[in-house]
């Protein structure tokens, strides 16, 4: 087995940015959800309920992030402009991070439609993961990493009535595979020098439905219902993937190869 893809996604829910090689720290791969759009208070926001943040494409730059609207606008936002900290909150989790100058939120509250919040999490994130308390994350949903095979893509698909990409999933790193969900028995993997510990299997929402280059939903929202069919954990929800904390840091590539610890 190796890796096949690598993506980031600098700001959360937006677009991704595919990569051929990546740093590996604590909080997950480097530039990977390490800003994000949130409400005035703080809570953020998901394109389950803001489509328009599939319009946002986001690429890193020295000192900051070069973010380009779908209708052609640019902003270039730089690390300087976030000086004042305030409270933040994904999934009930609440922590301090750092909000954006006025004119920024200004340029993004116009793209959204309503008075928004471009928040940073800083050089050291201030959250931290409920299963490891010790272990910091970004501004994803609950863990650092998430990692998908395409042996499971490819189950889904031999079930699914609709055609799916591996980015209504949107992981970080994807590999070929063996079998279809296997990586859900894994419990510490190595990826180049990193090892990594599986924490949970991801539970999946509606927004696996939700095509990220056309930006619209399945009619039949899949392939979350097939996932409901086929793959579920005890409570029933869909699973698809696995959330990993490292136990390093370091750098993993394109094509290195997958080594089962446990």
């Amino acid at each position: 087995m190796q890796v096949t893809q690598l993506y980031l996604y600098p700001i959360k829910s937006t677009q991704a940015y595919q990569v051929s090689q990546a740093v590996v720290q604590p909080q997950g791969l480097n530039f990977d959800r390490e800003f994000m759009l949130t409400e005035l208070d703080g809570k953020f926001l998901s394109a389950r309920k803001d489509p328009e943040l599939y319009h946002l494409f986001t690429f890193p730059i020295p000192l900051g992030l070069q973010i380009q609207h779908k209708d052609g606008d640019m902003l270039t936002v730089y690390y300087r402009h976030f000086q004042q900290q305030s409270e933040s909150e994904v999934w009930g989790n609440h922590f301090l991070s750092w909000v954006a100058e006025a004119y920024i939120n200004q340029w993004f509250s116009e793209k959204i439609g309503r008075q928004v919040q471009l928040r940073w999490i800083g050089e050291q994130s201030q959250r931290y993961t409920k299963r490891q308390p010790d272990s910091p994350v970004s501004f994803a949903d609950g863990y650092p990493i998430l990692l998908t095979t395409q042996a499971s893509l490819t189950e889904v698909q031999t079930q699914c009535p609709s055609q799916i990409k591996m980015l209504q999933f949107r992981p970080n790193i994807v590999i070929d595979g063996e079998h279809p969900f296997i990586e859900q028995e894994w419990k510490q993997l190595k990826i180049g020098n990193v090892v990594f510990l599986n924490v949970k299997s991801c539970t999946r929402c509606i927004l696996t439905a939700r095509d990220p280059d056309k930006n619209t939903v399945d009619a039949k929202m899949e392939p979350f219902r097939t996932l409901k069919k086929i793959n579920t954990n005890v409570d029933g929800q869909p699973l698809f993937g696995i959330n990993l904390i490292p136990l390093n840091t370091g750098i993993i590539r394109l094509h290195d190869k997958i080594e089962i610890i446990e």
